[in-house]
């Protein structure tokens, strides 16, 4: 069975979980975000080996985009050995910061809130950036904290739709800053205000570079 990448924008975990069709005794979890090498290797044969006796079970990385790269290098030749029993799941919210050759042995599948209207800011967006950044922090000052994250979900729905018809530079790098964003409203002290004026206008000023 192909290991999966599970790229989740802006939902939780527990959403996640449901989207698969799993629960959460039937997972067997590991933190990348405090992964060690030796702890990762030993943890990542001990559970594909119980996984091959539970077809029940999956085994899940979550944050693996924070994992080192020694630590994502650990994960190569399990994730080529599996074998067609084992569900092994990676969860990321940047699945560019994945080297590419994890990429190379699994599929990328993106999992998005389900509060999500696609168009409901990406209009407003756009002219943000094209009046510049007083018109982006008259925006942002009427977002509240809730928006946000749906806010950014969108925006990298429509840059990630873009590069499907053109891989160029700048869309890349806006796309990068969304997430890098969209990471930092996570952190519950953050200045989510702050965070996405930041995010618009570094966008804005790529855009017109």
């Amino acid at each position: 069975m192909l290991p999966k990448i599970a790229v989740i924008v802006a939902a939780d975990r527990d959403v996640l979980v449901s989207k698969l069709g799993l629960s959460k005794n039937s997972i067997l979890g590991y933190e990348g975000s405090i992964a060690k090498v030796v702890d990762l290797r030993d943890w990542i044969y001990s559970s594909i080996n119980i996984a091959r006796q539970r077809e029940d079970l999956t085994v899940v990385v979550w944050d693996a985009d924070q994992l080192s790269s020694e630590c994502q290098a650990v994960l190569l030749k399990p994730m080529e050995e599996l074998g067609v029993v084992v569900n092994f799941i990676l969860v990321v919210q940047n699945e560019n910061l994945l080297s590419p050759t994890i990429l190379s042995r699994g599929v990328v599948e993106y999992h998005y809130s389900e509060k999500l209207s696609e168009d409901k800011y990406w209009s407003e967006i756009r002219k943000c950036w094209s009046s510049g950044p007083s018109a982006i922090i008259a925006f942002v000052d009427q977002l509240s904290k809730d928006e946000a994250p749906l806010l950014l979900e969108e925006i990298i729905l429509k840059l990630k739709a873009g590069l499907l018809n053109e891989v160029n530079q700048k869309r890349l790098e806006s796309l990068n800053l969304a997430l890098d964003c969209l990471a930092d409203l996570k952190q519950t002290n953050i200045n989510y205000k702050l965070s996405v004026d930041n995010f618009l206008i570094n966008s804005w000023k790529l855009i017109k570079a």
